[in-house]
């Protein structure tokens, strides 16, 4: 089969795909962030029309992907703990219309259009047509999910994942590797496709070891994805001196060659560590944190319990997936004034979260859930605006 038909065979419900609340959300966060920004700015936010309608979105992490767009990594800057692949995306598009916040914009709207369709196609691999609707709905109406509309990593992050689990899916193992290695070139998070790439490989073999070392050259493609993450981590060596190990323990060494060193000076005090759900336990009891934080406790506590509720109707790869998501962002202490900063966001990559909620239940006033949804979307994104939320 060419390059040409399997990419054809990972995109064929274009049409069954909610692609209109994409556009409806696309259209309405856009709303809700300009009439934010004019609240807080007056009428100096109406000069010019595209400040109004692009203004609002610099804040927190897009203003390093603004520079990074702009001027690249240099060393000893705090863009390094900022991977390349999305404002690498924006770059050309930069040079054309000298608006680097506005190419960003187009990156992510257009890999959240893209997200759309591969996440119905996905879901249809194993559920009927109104499951695989709803999930898709769900995944793109969750508060937690307002990241994809804004310029950040998300929507190309998990627009690769998606595409790389229905490669996967589909025994095109090679593209799964590559869409994984651009994956690990958006996000950390990319190395945990390897989990549903080896257990779609398990399966592929009809559970046979034997036969997954003797078709060893398809198995090797699951290399690809650290591939993407080490070439990363070498051009930070090389060019940008950021690479800093730590050989106190294999667990310091391993967060230090994943996580740059400027993080320290985004968050002062964050930390990796299987007790981070208990410090922040201690920190929610004992001290003042700031409002935010209890509502990303919210929504992850209910994400959580859609995946427990929905964990019955998910394949194997998506549970093991998912759970490692879950340990993870769970295991990211941020500090004392949010114990769990962007932890929903964090979450996010736990997508098949949807597909097994879909599954499990019959929404039957969908439309009204949605819109409920969509309106706590608006509102976050107005305190991200405002800077109160961190999305």
């Amino acid at each position: 089969m060419s390059k040409f038909k399997i990419l054809q065979t990972l995109m064929p419900g274009l049409k069954q795909a909610p692609i209109k609340l994409w556009l409806g959300l696309r259209l309405s966060t856009i709303c809700a962030a300009s009439l934010a920004f004019f609240y807080e700015q007056g009428r100096t936010a109406l000069k010019p029309l595209a400040r109004f309608l692009i203004a609002p979105w610099y804040s927190y992490d897009t203003i390093f992907y603004v520079r990074i767009v702009k001027v690249g990594y240099e060393p000893g800057d705090v863009t390094a703990n900022f991977h390349p692949l999305y404002p690498l995306l924006a770059m050309p598009l930069a040079l054309v219309t000298n608006a680097p916040l506005l190419s960003l914009m187009v990156v992510s709207s257009g890999a959240a259009l893209l997200l759309c369709v591969g996440s119905y196609n996905l879901a249809r691999l194993d559920y009927d047509h109104t499951t695989s609707w709803t999930s898709t709905a769900l995944l793109l109406s969750w508060p937690g999910s307002v990241s994809l509309f804004a310029p950040y990593t998300e929507a190309l992050f998990l627009m690769l994942s998606v595409y790389c689990l229905l490669a996967a899916r589909k025994g095109h193992f090679w593209l799964a590797g590559i869409f994984g290695g651009l994956a690990s070139l958006t996000r950390q998070h990319g190395l945990l496709l390897m989990i549903p790439i080896v257990c779609e490989m398990w399966e592929w073999s009809a559970r046979d070891f034997s036969a997954l070392i003797r078709k060893w050259r398809t198995t090797l493609a699951v290399v690809l994805v650290p591939a993407g993450y080490a070439a990363w981590t070498v051009y930070r060596a090389l060019f940008i001196n950021d690479v800093r190990f730590d050989l106190s323990s294999p667990r310091q060494f391993i967060f230090s060659l994943l996580i740059s060193p400027a993080s320290h000076r985004i968050l002062k005090e964050y930390e990796f560590t299987p007790l981070a759900p208990v410090k922040a336990l201690i920190t929610l009891l004992e001290q003042s944190v700031h409002p935010s934080a209890w509502g990303d406790l919210t929504l992850a506590a209910v994400f959580l319990t859609m995946f427990v509720f929905g964990w019955k109707h998910l394949r194997i790869s998506y549970r093991l997936y998912s759970l490692a998501i879950f340990i993870v962002a769970f295991s990211f202490y941020t500090g004392p004034l949010n114990p769990y900063f962007s932890l929903p966001r964090h979450l996010l990559p736990a997508f098949p979260v949807f597909m097994g909620i879909a599954a499990r239940y019959k929404f039957k006033r969908l439309p009204a859930l949605l819109i409920a949804l969509a309106t706590i979307q608006a509102l976050i994104i107005c305190c991200y605006v405002w800077e109160s939320w961190v999305l």
